[in-house]
């Protein structure tokens, strides 16, 4: 566009010829013949320069000149002075008034062409400079923003001068106030950890003299002795001979990362501890050696001053101190602990839970006792260790400081007691194995075994009477030579047995032991534990003496608890793989599959039992080559309303064969065409409710299901159902969102409708109102005028409802982002707008010191000026109100917080409707008495729980109300 210039001067011709001359040489031209019209000119066009004649009637060139000035847009704008005045005094006041330059009469043309030209570039090029300095300037504040928020700061090294300069982030981010880094390094390297500042050092050296990439982590140690974690990257710069002259980067603090990798560190070597506990009780360490490592890992892991574990007595009234750590010498072993339910140990005993105290001073559940006291305990963690018949005792861990637990403590505390638990199980079971073993070492001295004698030469053996006890047996069934004895060794064990004997006469050996399958006379088999003893006479063996002992129940134990071991085996690689998804499908999917492997069936399914009576395959696992049943309807004309009300208690069914199992014929057919011949079934319950059936079928032969496979299935079954259950309730959770999802879209659809139909009747019902009284008023009766007064008041109350939920809605469809926002600031602004309010009441308010936080500043705005507008409100008569408004920092639970309080003189309430208060068209006086919607605090309170806090008041009638809000200090 071509500039356009405003041509200044009382003398057409002159006029005139500037005009041509300017157009010539393509600028557009505006003329005034005076300073007033050129004023007016200016304001109308904003040319882009003007040539001003010093001499003028009216109003003279210095004067236009100055008044130009004066304008808020013509700070840049080039003014040329035209005139004959070329005395000094007149060129000083010229520049004085702010001409730009100063052109003497007669005009030179190609002179005032070069000016006019010169003096506009020279304006478009400052105002080009301006742009890219506020460009800069917006670049410059939108970095310090990005710094702020990712909790980074700036730093810039000049190695030639030592000079450090830092930005106000960084100082923020090692804990000192804005100004007071002295810029150098050495006080940059004290603020460095002692332990890290080597590492710097070294980082900066290899940086500055090898050229290595300058990026690490580091501690920095702050004023208050505490320290911050910061990732640290920088760039040398160099000079055109290489030499490093510089250095500059950003710190940033990874405070938090650093503390999840050390919580997951926690975790891994917990996790580590629980493993090699569990390594040590199945590597038979005894329960003391396994208890004592067990105290010490947890005090050392937990980092508490005791750990202990109490065993509990025979008599079931006292715990005895088994094992622990920081306890007294001389105490363990001895000291005992009532379990009434007064102390901790006791509680625990009866809770399902495990049991916390953070600090004894305000617990009420129950006292410490006397053992607790004497070691001065504080707080503290215990849980139960629970055995099959009886809880064993408590583990415990206790500090003498107040202390939170933590969840992953507390179940790394649950998971040592339950790895002592299974040690525990597993050594009850190993002494009763010993105790049988020596049980029947005691029979057979006292003759109860099965004594033989039998004579090598003639092939005769003698029976003691004990052959009828243990086998069955009477002393004349039992024939008189060894062949009888052999006929009744199981045939698997036979051979083995009578050429192992045979070998040890044959060899010269004196002992003979072996274990066999012996039947007895009801045709069931006993294990047998045979010794015998070869009388030889002159090397020649001519008779052996033994006695049988029966180990069947020695061999029971061993078997089941190699049969539990398995179970625990395969049932904790089931439970770890199902859990490893909490989608329902893939739970049921890897469930049938895991099954299939634990029972090697040739077919597990699970059914699902639908609501409207339905029966539906939804997962299988099946050997090839044998029907499938996936996603059919099953329809079995036996499975009736009793067989589902039976599985909702919990029955079980097991077929080892259908045709011989004593089951409706119907049942048989159904199972037939998918070719089962053993049949198991477990009920899924998932909250006590039947979900479906886990089934598993043999198809190839049939099958005895053992006791300990059908609770095993009884066990994945459980599972399966807690699966499921966790699973339900992330669905509902995500449901859950999505109504949430939902509401808030609705919320902001009533806005909207608040905003326009609601109030546009409201509008119009004020405005015909209004109408109404500024035109008819006179011609209206006292009834009438009452009428319509008590309309448009009820108007004015409907319009600030509305409003009032509508703010109430925006507090969160309408949010704007957290910045730092100066309350002090907002509170100065509240209280201008309520200076009139303020001056009616003859209230005075006293302003304390208020936080900087991040917050919405609207939302802020609106919060305070609630509260104060209430405190001046609800003022005594003949009182004037004071209002004192200031904020102080606290502590809850080991976190810091800002406490801003408003607290007032004026009529209070009872603390009883502290609740009530805060709920929407809650009053506590009637409309005639005070003014309002009864939304304001709930509007209050709603927005201090989207800023993370809460809001209460405290009061008595008569004496006035504190409101207390309560938010986190900004990080």
């Amino acid at each position: 566009m071509n500039n356009l210039i405003l041509v200044v001067d009382d003398d057409a011709l002159t006029r005139m010829q500037l005009r041509e001359l300017l157009e010539y040489s393509g600028y557009q031209i505006i003329e005034a013949c005076s300073g007033s019209e050129a004023l007016v000119l200016y304001e109308e066009r904003q040319p882009d320069m003007v040539l001003l004649d010093a001499l003028m009637g009216e109003m003279d060139g210095f004067t236009c000149c100055a008044q130009l000035r004066s304008f808020p847009q013509a700070e840049n704008l080039p003014i040329l002075m035209v005139t004959g005045l070329a005395d000094q005094i007149s060129v000083e006041n010229a520049f004085s008034a702010g001409a730009t330059d100063y052109v003497t009469k007669p005009i030179h043309w190609q002179v005032l062409r070069q000016r006019v030209r010169r003096l506009l570039e020279a304006k478009h090029t400052m105002e080009k400079l301006k742009e890219q300095t506020e460009y800069a300037l917006r670049r410059e504040t939108q970095l310090v923003i990005a710094l702020k928020s990712a909790q980074m700061g700036a730093w810039d090294w000049n190695i030639i001068t030592d000079t450090v300069t830092w930005s106000d982030d960084k100082e923020s981010l090692f804990g000192l106030e804005k100004g007071t880094f002295t810029g150098n390094y050495e006080a940059f390297i004290r603020c460095v950890h002692p332990n890290d500042r080597n590492l710097v050092t070294n980082a900066v050296k290899r940086a500055v003299e090898e050229g290595a990439e300058y990026d690490l982590e580091f501690r920095a140690l702050l004023p208050n002795n505490t320290t911050r974690w910061m990732a640290s990257k920088g760039v040398v710069f160099r000079d055109e001979k290489g030499r490093a002259v510089g250095m500059s980067g950003v710190d940033m603090d990874i405070t938090k990362r650093k503390q999840s990798e050390e919580a997951l560190e926690i975790y891994a070597n917990r996790q580590a501890i629980v493993a090699e506990l569990s390594q040590l009780a199945l590597a038979g360490s005894s329960l003391n050696t396994l208890m004592q490592r067990a105290v010490v890992v947890i005090a050392q892991s937990l980092e508490v001053e005791y750990s202990k574990i109490l065993e509990l007595c025979v008599d079931e009234n006292n715990f005895l101190l088994r094992s622990g750590v920081g306890w007294r010498e001389g105490l363990i072993g001895k000291v005992k602990v009532n379990t009434g339910h007064l102390s901790q140990a006791g509680f625990t005993l009866i809770s399902t839970e495990p049991v916390i105290v953070n600090d004894f001073a305000s617990e009420t559940r129950f006292s410490k006792s006397q053992l607790l006291a004497e070691h001065d305990v504080v707080s503290g963690v215990s849980v139960v260790i629970h055995c099959q018949e009886r809880p064993f005792g408590i583990l415990g861990a206790h500090s003498k400081s107040p202390r939170n637990y933590n969840r992953d403590e507390v179940y790394f505390l649950q998971a040592v007691a339950n790895v002592l638990a299974t040690a525990i199980e597993r050594k009850l079971a190993e002494t009763r194995l010993q105790q049988s073993e020596e049980r029947f070492q005691i029979l057979a001295q006292a003759t109860n075994d099965a004594v033989w004698d039998w004579d090598l030469i003639t092939n005769r053996v003698w029976w003691n009477e004990s052959v009828a006890t243990l086998f069955g047996y009477s002393t004349s069934d039992a024939s008189s030579t060894s062949t009888w004895w052999r006929e009744r060794i199981h045939p698997d064990d036979r051979r083995r047995i009578v050429v192992d004997m045979q070998a040890v006469i044959d060899s010269g050996k004196q002992v003979w032991s072996n274990e066999y399958r012996f039947r007895r006379a009801d045709n069931s088999y006993a294990y047998i534990l045979d010794r015998g003893y070869v009388v030889r006479i002159g090397g020649a063996a001519v008779r052996m003496i033994g006695a049988m002992m029966d180990i069947s129940e020695r061999k029971r134990v061993q078997e089941e608890l190699q049969r539990q071991n398995l179970r625990t085996q395969l049932f904790a690689d089931f439970t770890l793989k199902v859990r490893q998804s909490l989608q329902i499908d893939e739970i049921l999917s890897t469930s049938v599959i895991e099954v299939q492997k634990v029972l090697n069936a040739d077919r597990v399914l699970i059914l699902r039992l639908r609501s409207n009576g339905a029966v539906t395959a939804v997962q299988e696992a099946v050997v090839p080559g044998f029907p499938v049943m996936l996603g059919r309807e099953i329809f079995d004309p036996c499975f009736s309303e009793n067989y589902i009300q039976k599985y909702r208690q919990g029955h079980i069914s097991s077929l080892s064969d259908i045709e011989n199992g004593n089951i409706q014929a119907c049942h048989v057919e159904f199972l037939r065409q998918f070719a089962v011949k053993a049949n198991l079934v477990v009920p899924i319950l998932l909250q006590n409710q039947l979900w479906g059936l886990l089934i598993a079928h043999q198809c190839g032969h049939t099958r005895y299901w053992t006791t300990w496979e059908i609770e095993l299935l009884r066990q994945l079954a459980d599972q399966i159902g807690i699966a499921l259950a966790q699973a339900k309730l992330l669905e509902k959770e995500t449901l859950q969102r999505q109504e949430l999802t939902r509401s808030n879209e609705e919320l902001q659809q009533f806005a909207f409708i608040a905003s326009h139909d609601l109030q546009e009747p409201l509008r119009k019902i004020k405005a015909f109102g209004d109408r109404l009284k500024s035109t008819c008023n006179e011609n209206l009766s006292v009834q009438g005028r009452d009428y319509l007064e008590r309309m448009q008041n009820a108007a004015e109350r409907m319009q600030a409802l509305i409003e009032d939920l509508l703010t109430l809605s925006r507090v969160t469809t309408r949010a704007q982002p957290f910045i730092p926002v100066d309350l002090s600031q907002i509170a100065y602004e509240v209280l201008s707008d309520l200076e009139e309010t303020i001056a009616q009441a003859s209230g005075r308010i006293e302003l304390g010191n208020l936080p900087t936080i991040n917050a919405d500043p609207l939302q802020m705005r609106q919060l305070l000026q609630n509260l104060i507008g209430n405190a001046l409100k609800f003022h005594r008569p003949k009182l004037a109100p004071i209002v004192n408004i200031y904020s102080e920092i606290i502590t809850q639970e080991n976190i810091q917080m800002y406490q801003i309080i408003v607290q007032d003189n004026g009529i209070g309430f009872d603390e009883k409707y502290c609740d009530r208060i805060f709920q929407v068209f809650q009053r506590l006086h009637g409309r005639s008495e005070y003014d309002g919607t009864g939304i304001g605090l709930a509007i209050c309170r709603k927005i201090v729980e989207r800023h993370k806090g809460c809001i209460n008041a405290k009061s008595q009638p008569g004496q006035g109300a504190k409101f207390i809000v309560i938010l986190p200090i900004s990080k």
